[in-house]
């Protein structure tokens, strides 16, 4: 511990410049990482539940379609404003679903420059080395499920984007804008994928300042409070409950495998380690709940104090209770739908960026108190420098495989015409007897393509990046 704590205390003295300059280079290296592996990875094939988004575009493109979308349920949430942005994208570039990766690309950057922000505003200080750790997590390829498998933004990563910067305005002057910025965000946070997660939350931190905050903040806090309950009557207006993995039940026999499969979510989202110990997977993943837990409570307990007994850390706290609801939520809402397939199933990429809020409030809790605990911090910095080799690992093969795979069916179709035979030519060649028929769309689906000449039977289309390194997508599946 001691050793731990000399090195905390020696980077912590380390020249203003040259951690700036250190956070540079990281923040270079992490962000052509993202992009670069979504640039080679994503290819301009439908796969999977794209086919259902696309379904919006069968008749042509009204600019009333992006209304549509808005509201539009796919599985057990809505699409909210990223596929009001994405459905007009898609129709004027000839159905590219590339494009959609790229984006989701972007909109994980921004995410994490707004991360850093929080941390600026909340606790104002220079650039710390600590602040690698944001870098590294938000900027991390641990969601290359949903940036180049089947994109879409919407499920996740866009809401955590929404969040980011509804907390960002959170903290801004009150005002008429402030309150008008709130409700927006408020709403399409509610409507876009599981950003509703956060809103139970939100609307228990603005009940609080309702109750003990004073004038401005009990007005502010009523405004969102009411557009919470709005938001969500709007959204469970002709709402149909959905879970899309077979064998679900109401409640588990075993209740306990709902807690097994978060300890799962979380471990794998620490440690990216594909087939850990029993003895590993569980403890990590058991405290990192338990920790978000504990300081949810005492979070909660230190807002509800009469307003003469709190202290400065009011605001980080409404912070922290947020972003620590938000992912408690969505690893409660995911075990509740997804336990029935075992932990093997917790460690989806797709389920990483909504744990994301929870980390960032971890490190805010730390970072507040950074001269202390900097062996903690120095611990933290370490566990995701460290993960960044088996998290690129994990996302450059499966990526792979699954563009390899999207590929090689194309190669199939074209040379028949036919989506079934295809099927069966793709499932006798997939060594790993992962692809499943009807994963690449249906007959009529790609017939509709071919004469409208869209995605990757568009003319003129620029070849795939990954094809240059894989002349023969087929390989990759062997």
């Amino acid at each position: 511990m001691n050793a731990l704590r000399r090195l905390a205390q020696w980077l912590t003295a380390l020249p203003p410049p040259m951690v700036a300059g250190l956070l540079a280079v990281v923040a270079a290296l992490l962000a052509a990482r993202l992009l670069g592996l979504t640039w080679l990875l994503a290819v301009n094939v439908p796969f999977s539940d794209q086919w259902a988004l696309l379904t919006r575009l069968y008749n042509g493109f009204q600019w009333s379609d992006a209304a549509i979308a808005f509201i539009w349920q796919h599985g057990p949430h809505r699409q909210g404003l990223n596929f009001s942005l994405v459905l007009p994208a898609y129709h004027f570039s000839d159905w590219n679903v590339r494009w959609d990766s790229l984006w989701t690309a972007c909109v994980q950057l921004v995410a994490g420059l707004l991360a850093l922000r929080l941390r600026r505003r909340l606790l104002p200080a220079p650039w710390s080395l600590w602040d690698a750790v944001l870098l590294l997590a938000f900027w991390g390829v641990c969601t290359f499920e949903t940036l180049v498998v089947a994109p879409n933004a919407s499920h996740s990563i866009f809401p955590l984007l929404l969040l980011m910067l509804l907390l960002n305005v959170w903290l801004a002057e009150p005002g008429l804008l402030n309150h008008l910025a709130l409700i927006a965000l408020v709403v399409c946070l509610g409507f876009t994928g599981f950003g509703l997660t956060a809103l139970p939350a939100l609307m228990l931190v603005a009940l609080v300042d309702v109750w003990r905050g004073n004038v401005m903040q009990r007005r502010r806090a009523m405004v969102v409070l009411a557009a919470g309950v709005l938001t969500l009557l709007a959204f469970l207006h002709r709402y149909q409950f959905v879970v899309s993995a077979d064998g679900f039940q109401v409640l588990r026999p075993d209740p306990t495998d709902y807690l097994r499969f978060m300890a799962a979510m979380l471990s794998h989202f620490l440690l990216m380690l594909q087939r850990p110990s029993p003895w590993v997977l569980y403890p990590a993943g058991a405290l990192l709940l338990a920790a978000w837990v504990v300081a949810w409570l005492w979070g909660v307990r230190h807002l509800s104090r009469p307003a003469a007994e709190r202290d400065g850390e009011r605001t980080l706290w409404q912070v922290c209770v947020v972003l620590i609801g938000c992912s408690l939520v969505f690893a409660l809402l995911t075990a509740y739908g997804r336990a029935q397939l075992g932990v093997g199933a917790a460690m989806a990429s797709r389920y990483t960026a909504l744990l994301l809020p929870g980390l960032l409030a971890v490190y805010l809790l730390l970072f507040q108190h950074r001269d202390r605990l900097g062996p903690l911090l120095l611990v933290l910095l370490l566990l995701f420098a460290a993960r960044v080799l088996p998290e690129t690992r994990e996302a450059y093969l499966l990526g792979r495989y699954y563009a390899g795979m999207k590929l090689c069916w194309l190669e199939q179709y074209r040379a028949g015409g036919d989506v079934a035979a295809a099927d069966v030519r793709l499932q006798a060649l997939d060594a790993r007897a992962q692809f499943q028929p009807g994963w690449l769309g249906r007959q009529a689906q790609w017939e509709l393509m071919e004469q409208q000449r869209l995605g990757p039977l568009a003319p003129g289309g620029p070849s795939e990046p990954l094809l240059r390194l894989y002349p023969q997508p087929c390989s990759l599946l062997r």
